[in-house]
C-alpha cells in the first residue's frame, strides 16, 4: 500500500468510512503490530495497543495533517505512544504489587500467515537497524523501544540534548529511506 493510499484511507476514515478503516488496518496493521510487540514485549499487550490505536485513529483521524508527515508515521506514533503507556502502567502495577507481576505472561500464538508477516517485518527492521551508525541506533532504541524521552536519553548517555535530537532525526530519516526501498511486500491481499 502506497503512502498516498494510506493517506487517502485515513482521510476517508475521518469522514466516517468504516470500510476505509478496515482497509487501512489490512494495509498497516502488521507494521503497527511489529512496533507494538517490540515496545511491549508481549503479543497480547501489542494486540491491545494496535486495537487502541485504530480506535483512536477512528476518533481522531480528522487531526491528521499530510503536511506534517505520512499517515503511517502518524499511526506508528500513536502506536508507540500507547505501547509506552502500557509498559509504564505495567511497571507501576508491578511496583504496586511489590514485584509480584509475572514478567512473562503467556502469549496467544499468531496464525501462520500473521507469524510469517510479523517475522518478515521484524527481519526488515533488524536489517535496517543494522545499517545505522551505532550512536544513532543507541538513541533510537532508547527512544522507541525503552520509551525514554529525549532528555532522559541525553542524561543516560551523558550527551547534549541537541545531539540526541539530531541523531534521532537522522536515524529515523535513514530508516524511513531504507525501509521504504526494502519493505517486505504483502502477500495475499
Amino acid at each position: 500500500m502506497t503512502r498516498g493510499e494510506q493517506e487517502d484511507l485515513l482521510e476517508r476514515v475521518a469522514a466516517g468510512d468504516r470500510a476505509a478503516l478496515i482497509r487501512l488496518y489490512d494495509g498497516v496493521g502488521g507494521t503497527l503490530m511489529a512496533v507494538a510487540v517490540r515496545v511491549t514485549g508481549t503479543r497480547p499487550d501489542a494486540e491491545e495497543v494496535v486495537q487502541d490505536t485504530f480506535m483512536r485513529a477512528w476518533r481522531e483521524a480528522g487531526s491528521f495533517d499530510r503536511a506534517r508527515g505520512s499517515a503511517l508515521a502518524w499511526l506508528v506514533t500513536l502506536t508507540r505512544n500507547r505501547a509506552i503507556d502500557v509498559v509504564r502502567a505495567r511497571r507501576r502495577r508491578a511496583l504496586y504489587e511489590d514485584g509480584a507481576a509475572d514478567a512473562t505472561p503467556s502469549e496467544a500464538a499468531p496464525g501462520p500467515e500473521g507469524a510469517h508477516a510479523d517475522a518478515e517485518r521484524a527481519a526488515a527492521v533488524q536489517v535496517a537497524l543494522g545499517t545505522l551508525r551505532p550512536e544513532q541506533r543507541a538513541v533510537l532504541e532508547l527512544a522507541y523501544f525503552s520509551g525514554l524521552s529525549h532528555s532522559e536519553i541525553a542524561a543516560r548517555l551523558a550527551q547534549p540534548l541537541g545531539t540526541v535530537k539530531t541523531r534521532i532525526l537522522q536515524g529515523v530519516r535513514h530508516l524511513r529511506e531504507h525501509l521504504g526501498s526494502h519493505a517486505p511486500t504483502r502477500r495475499g491481499g
